[in-house]
């Protein structure tokens, strides 16, 4: 039996005592040429405000941007308030993001497929994440935010996220979710940016 695939996309934040995760605010400029979308990676610029994190970049993760909120923090931003508009932040709009700035979050992510599809000995290895077709789903708001299967590497740090388990869940099968294509994992962010070193590495 097949792990579901597609159910959510994008990395969604578990294993955390606080409930909703903690979260800071962030503004987003009206010069920001990329969509944002809800459980999809940002960072901080160097003038302090929130983008979409660029894996060609420098500076590691701040976390997962979760909620959207208006320049006066009291609403919706301009760009999500009309029935015809989705639930993520379009570029070039003034807003805040709510980020999970907590640098021991950890998330669920699925994995892709395609490629040679993770083992249960991965546990520990580090990976890179790939977004399927676009960024983001303009209808649902969700990122399309998933591990990349290739890009599996056994020592070090420089992938941005770290597998620390396959996740307990049912699939709509009743099978349960096992490693393999379109696995449901749980990761952590390598190197967080608001903390000062990398933290320290979990090895399977």
């Amino acid at each position: 039996m097949a792990n579901d695939q597609g159910a959510r996309y994008g990395a969604f934040p578990v294993y955390n005592p606080q409930s909703p995760p903690v979260l800071l605010y962030y503004k987003v400029e009206t010069s920001a040429t990329l969509d944002m979308f809800r459980g999809q990676f940002v960072q901080i610029n160097s003038r302090g405000n929130a983008q979409v994190y660029s894996q060609a970049g420098s500076g590691g993760i701040l976390g997962v941007a979760w909620d959207f909120l208006d320049s006066n923090l009291a609403g919706l931003p301009s760009g999500m308030t009309k029935l015809d508009q989705g639930a993520y932040l379009p570029k070039a709009t003034d807003g805040y993001v709510g980020v999970t700035i907590d640098p021991n979050q950890l998330y669920l992510m699925e994995e892709s497929t395609g490629g040679t599809a993770l083992s249960a000995n991965s546990i520990g290895c580090f990976i890179d994440f790939t977004y399927l077709a676009t960024s983001g789903n303009t209808n649902t708001g969700w990122a399309n935010t998933v591990l990349k299967q290739a890009s599996l590497i056994t020592s070090g740090t420089t992938a941005p996220l770290q597998l620390l388990n396959v996740y307990n869940i049912i699939n709509q099968d009743g099978s349960i979710n096992t490693a393999g294509d379109s696995c449901k994992w749980v990761v952590r962010v390598t190197k967080p940016q608001l903390a000062p070193v990398a933290l320290g590495i979990i090895q399977g």
